[in-house]
């Protein structure tokens, strides 16, 4: 527990580490160790919040909730393609010199998009969690691979990476509360769905647009209108788009990632106008 209070900056610390700390020990006592997971998790994001001055009284931790569905979707899009070309380069294994790397960067890309599932139908926290944890590992494999280095890891996970930040450090008030459409058929259905769009394309050619355009589209099906609910004002809008487009840039489908959001942009300018019409919303506990 010392280790997580000392995250706090210094003088929120003084003032409230005892009471973190009681907190923290009443909810983790007798509990498991996934409990016990998830609260640290918990206490490590907010600490990250204080320092960053990302709470949800503020307006950039209003605009980051507004982003946070998106940039989750975004990665998860990023992550299937990682997957894929695991995959693809596994069916021409010998032709490849040191196949290691490629499954070790695919194998924590495979992770995050477990995660981006997770985060998509309900379980915001062990979600994001999970998928800051798998692009972590994968970049760090990028990183040491010969050849590659510093600068192929930070194009080309450098914006997921910020993506997943964005979306574990949302404030908790503020955090999407995710229910799929028929909720245990859709909690079924999405793993099962994100599977099928993973392995298709990297077992037989697909047109272009549908490996990227149909799990974008998926994914804003699963967050649903709430997730259009804070794009109450143009930069919240422009800023909702900006991982679809930094995601596109690096797989190279910038028109097949934005086409679902750019269709979606007048539902989120009706749900807004509707919004603001009755009044602010109150954060959800």
């Amino acid at each position: 527990m010392t280790a997580l209070l000392k995250l706090y900056p210094a003088s929120y610390r003084r003032e409230f580490g005892d009471e973190i700390a009681d907190a923290y020990r009443e909810a983790t006592d007798g509990a498991s160790r996934t409990a016990r997971t998830r609260e640290a998790a918990d206490i490590a994001g907010h600490a990250l919040r204080m320092r960053l001055g990302l709470g949800s009284a503020g307006r950039t931790g209003r605009l980051l909730a507004a982003v946070a569905p998106f940039a989750v979707i975004a990665v998860g899009v990023y992550t299937m393609f990682l997957t894929r070309l695991t995959v693809s380069a596994l069916r021409v294994a010998d032709r490849i010199g040191d196949i290691g790397p490629v499954v070790l960067t695919g194998a924590g890309g495979a992770v995050a998009l477990a995660g981006a599932v997770l985060a998509l139908t309900g379980r915001w926290t062990a979600g994001t969690w999970t998928v800051l944890a798998g692009l972590t590992a994968s970049s760090a494999v990028q990183l040491l691979r010969p050849g590659l280095g510093l600068e192929f890891a930070v194009f080309f996970s450098g914006p997921a990476l910020l993506l997943a930040l964005m979306a574990v450090l949302c404030p908790p008030d503020l955090r999407p509360i995710l229910r799929p459409r028929a909720s245990k058929v859709g909690v079924a259905a999405a793993p099962a769905g994100a599977v099928v769009l993973t392995m298709a394309p990297a077992l037989w050619l697909l047109p272009h647009p549908l490996p990227t355009a149909v799990p974008t589209a998926a994914g804003l099906l699963l967050a649903g209108r709430q997730a259009f609910t804070r794009l109450r004002t143009a930069p919240a809008v422009l800023l909702a788009s900006l991982p679809f487009a930094a995601i596109g840039i690096i797989i190279g489908a910038v028109d097949a990632l934005l086409l679902p959001l750019v269709l979606a942009l007048p539902l989120a300018a009706v749900v807004g106008i509707r919004n603001r019409r009755r009044g602010p919303v109150t954060p959800s506990p």
